[in-house]
């Protein structure tokens, strides 16, 4: 009588090992690491701008552009004058990480909670800040608009506000109110005038020398 071979045997049993194997382990694992696979492939893109319009010569604008669009870092400085004439200071496209962190910085100093506030008498400079993110495809972006981020980092006070729906208050002194004073406007400032490695600032401190010079 032939003897079934043991050989055959044994790897129909590796076979069904194999696959009882996948169902029950593979197929978990997949799907714990599914969300990193998703993540990794998800699109990823970090914007910020800041423009400053000036009342007064010699310097007409100033605007900070910065961006980084999967993981590629590019950012740009420039100046016009009131005459018209303009230098830019540019950082050619580089996998680096100083926009990545500037933006982490940004959103560490309160950029998404500033609000627009009111252009007060005599401005000496129009300000507006732009942030944009796509992360996880998920995305958010505002622009925000103010002028003299001293004033409302140190001096707005507080705001109070009165219901006459309500009726008059008794008690003046015991309106609802409501803290307008906000350091983040000057930070968030101070964050994009810091920006960069030292060779970027070194050229945007003379790129201003320049059009301030030329009105000398």
């Amino acid at each position: 009588m032939r003897r079934f071979p043991i050989e055959i045997v044994i790897v129909a049993l590796c076979v069904v090992a194999l696959i009882l194997g996948w169902r029950i382990y593979g197929a978990g694992e997949m799907g714990r690491f599914a969300p990193v696979i998703h993540a990794q492939k998800a699109p990823s893109a970090l914007y910020a701008r800041l423009t400053i319009h000036y009342a007064k010569p010699p310097i007409d604008t100033e605007e900070y552009r910065m961006s980084d669009i999967e993981g590629v870092s590019s950012f740009t400085y420039s100046i016009r004058g009131d005459d018209g004439r303009e230098i830019s200071v540019k950082a050619p496209p580089a996998r680096v990480y100083d926009v990545s962190f500037f933006f982490g910085r940004l959103v560490q100093d309160g950029v998404w909670e500033l609000v627009n506030r009111p252009s007060l008498p005599d401005a000496n400079a129009h300000y507006a800040v732009f942030v944009k993110q796509l992360a996880d495809y998920q995305h958010g972006q505002r622009t925000v608009t103010f002028t003299d981020p001293q004033y409302w980092a140190t001096k707005a006070g507080r705001q109070y506000t009165i219901d006459l729906s309500k009726g008059v208050p008794r008690d003046l002194l015991h309106v609802q109110s409501t803290e307008v004073t906000d350091p983040r406007y000057v930070q968030i400032i101070k964050d994009f005038r810091g920006f960069g490695p030292d060779i970027f600032r070194h050229n945007v401190a003379a790129a201003q020398e320049r059009i301030r010079g030329t009105h000398g």
